[in-house]
């Protein structure tokens, strides 16, 4: 069935390609595309048509809707690709990728025209993954800058080392394991096609046989993150020896360990160049990262404290409200990996982050509050993508919770019987209910209750807090008691009240024009203070918060005020139908939540509901067009009617 299309001419095979990317294309994006008269487009696509029955697929064009595609495309696509016709990156991730690598590896300006034809979409569709390219820069201080020649990226070489780093980890995933004729398991290296022709195929065969050859006559082993990471920066960095595009200067010297020095020695050898040396000092970065040595001044200039597990646990436990031990566990092998990486400059592209943001949205914003501990603490920044790794972590500790009963035992008859009478809770309510510590009531002077129940030995009273006096024992009427207070606490759990009680009219704002992060956040901010439920400098914490990662999904932003900041909880509502930049993507809608812990046992059915909103498009629509506060506030409540 090849022949089907073997017989298309290289601009009657680039339209199919221009269809298939965008889905929908019109005569004018194919005029900009193949600079022909719309005449021949016309007999282009009698031929397309012509070739594409073959497979079963119909050319539609229709007025005022424009030119694509029906039937099942994927012989189609098997036989462009088996013809090599196909090169180009198929999705928008993968457009945005391959942009951000030609600005990084091209010292000439590129045109939106000219990218449009390398990756056969309308330009239409390209400005749209342009907006993604700008989001990424963005996060590295780096511009491109417009003249009439086209564009190019502006950036300090720093950034753009860093960029390379947020590049190569776009391709996590695609290592191979092979074995040779000798039995022995071995990496290869996959880069997608849609990149491989940014590089010289030369290059890319000699960077995989340098690794290869350092890993068979050494002892350092790289993880499959190392090996990727290793590999790509290498292929960037010899495309760019080649062209003598020389580093500018950028690392301090310091000594090199023996396997940089080993491994520039095989560079050399291999590509018959000599290794400029603030490239080696960047290869050391990569060497120090992979043998996992701990930082001290004769490595880096500038340094910080080790990122020993210890210390990363002990800040845990004195910086999470609540925890287990599988999140403590979790998040401190993660965090040490990643806050050494990070102290190298080395970043992780987390494919996930715009899921974790929409889906987990109570997760993501305690994760940008523990990273902002996590920089003060330890001088590391977590950048937008490794918060949302955090984010899982808390995910998961937060799915464990769900429907339990977070409870304390208060015991005065001795360490023993309390242990006792905490495994027989377990034992009866092992689904249900959640011991998170045993104390005394001595020592609830010094830590308050923060759980939704008591159990005690000790009849005592505790405000808005229920209390079950129970025997150490936990005899029949004990367990049935406890029963019927945790299936209380549960039910008074409602979603939708618990939400909607933090709203009200005077909290919710219906805006036109196009406005500025700031400036909206700010105008909540004061109106926040102005009515009392918040300090005056509210909205200069929550931009603060804000910049440390973007709470921006969609069309929806959800900024969070520090807890110190807010007076009274509530939920404030911002709509803008025309829009709000929020650094770089469009919002119509910013839910401003204001927490702090006089609703904290309501947090749970809070964030429950608030999800349900954020995934339902229908309401979010709606919302968007409220003309008044009230009514706005009926949309809100209607998704407890469903």
């Amino acid at each position: 069935m090849e022949q089907a299309i073997a017989n298309l001419n290289q601009q009657e095979l680039k339209i199919i390609q221009l269809i298939l990317n965008s889905g929908v294309i019109h005569y004018s994006d194919i005029e900009r595309s193949i600079g022909r008269s719309r005449k021949t487009i016309s007999k282009y696509l009698d031929n397309v048509e012509s070739a594409l029955k073959q497979y079963d697929v119909q050319v539609i064009r229709k007025r005022n809707v424009g030119v694509y595609l029906e039937g099942n495309t994927t012989e189609l696509t098997k036989a462009l690709q088996y013809d090599g016709y196909v090169n180009t990156p198929r999705t928008s991730e993968g457009r945005v990728t391959a942009i951000l690598s030609k600005l990084l590896l091209s010292d000439q300006p590129q045109t939106i025209q000219a990218l449009a034809e390398m990756t056969f979409v309308s330009r239409s569709t390209l400005e749209t993954d342009f907006k993604a390219v700008k989001r990424i820069l963005a996060k590295y201080s780096a511009l491109i800058e417009t003249t009439h020649a086209g564009m190019r990226l502006i950036a300090s070489e720093s950034a753009k080392r860093k960029l390379m780093s947020e590049l190569l980890t776009m391709y996590w995933g695609n290592t191979k394991y092979m074995k040779n004729e000798n039995g022995e398991v071995h990496s290869k290296l996959q880069l997608p096609t849609d990149i491989q022709s940014f590089f010289g195929k030369a290059t890319f065969a000699k960077v995989i046989q340098v690794l290869d050859e350092f890993e068979q006559e050494g002892t350092l082993r790289f993880t499959d993150y190392e090996f990727q990471s290793l590999a790509i920066h290498l292929i960037i960095s010899m495309e760019r020896i080649s062209k003598d595009a020389i580093l500018e200067p950028g690392l301090s010297k310091v000594k090199l360990e023996a396997n940089t020095q080993r491994l520039v020695g095989i560079l050399e050898r291999v590509f018959q160049v000599k290794i400029p040396g603030d490239e080696q000092q960047y290869l050391n970065i990569h060497i120090l990262a992979a043998e996992g040595q701990a930082i001290s001044d004769d490595k880096l200039v500038e340094t910080a404290s080790p990122f020993q597990q210890n210390s990363i646990r002990r800040f845990l436990k004195d910086h999470c409200d609540t925890y287990d031990d599988a999140l403590l566990q979790g998040l401190t092998v993660h965090l040490t990996s990643a806050l050494k990486r990070l102290y190298l400059g080395l970043n992780l592209h987390n494919p996930y982050t715009a899921d974790v943001k929409r889906f987990f949205p109570r997760a993501f914003n305690e994760a940008i509050d523990l990273s902002a501990k996590i920089e003060h603490h330890f001088n590391v920044t977590l950048n937008e993508d490794e918060v949302a790794y955090v984010a899982l972590h808390l995910e998961a500790f937060l799915e464990r919770q769900k429907s339990m009963v977070r409870a304390v035992i208060v015991c005065s008859t001795g360490l023993g019987t309390a242990r006792l009478l905490e495994q027989r809770v377990k034992t009866y309510f092992s689904d249900s209910i959640q011991i998170s510590r045993v104390t005394s009531i001595q020592d609830l002077k010094h830590h308050p209750i923060s759980e939704d129940l008591v159990i005690s030995t000790i009849n005592f009273d505790v405000p808005d807090i229920p209390v079950v006096i129970v025997s150490p024992f936990l005899d029949v009427s004990s367990v049935k008691r406890l029963k019927a207070v945790e299936k209380q606490i549960v039910s008074q759990r409602q979603p939708a009240n618990s939400f909607m009680r933090l709203l009200s009219p005077e909290l919710i704002h219906i805006a036109t024009g196009k406005e500025q992060r700031d400036d909206v956040i700010n105008r909540i901010g004061q109106r926040l203070a102005k009515l009392g439920y918040g300090r005056d400098s509210i909205g200069q914490a929550a931009i603060k918060r804000e910049q440390l990662a973007s709470t921006a999904m969609d069309t929806v932003a959800v900024p969070h005020a520090p807890i110190e900041y807010v007076l009274k909880p509530c939920i404030s509502v911002y709509i803008n139908a025309d829009g709000i930049d929020w650094h770089g993507t469009t919002v119509n809608i910013v839910f401003f939540l204001a927490m702090n812990k006089q609703i904290k046992a309501e947090i749970e059915p809070i964030y429950q509901y608030f999800n349900d909103v954020l995934e339902d498009k229908k309401l979010l629509h709606q919302l968007i067009g409220s003309q008044t506060a009230n009514q706005a506030m009926m949309i809100l409540g209607s998704e407890s009617d469903e």
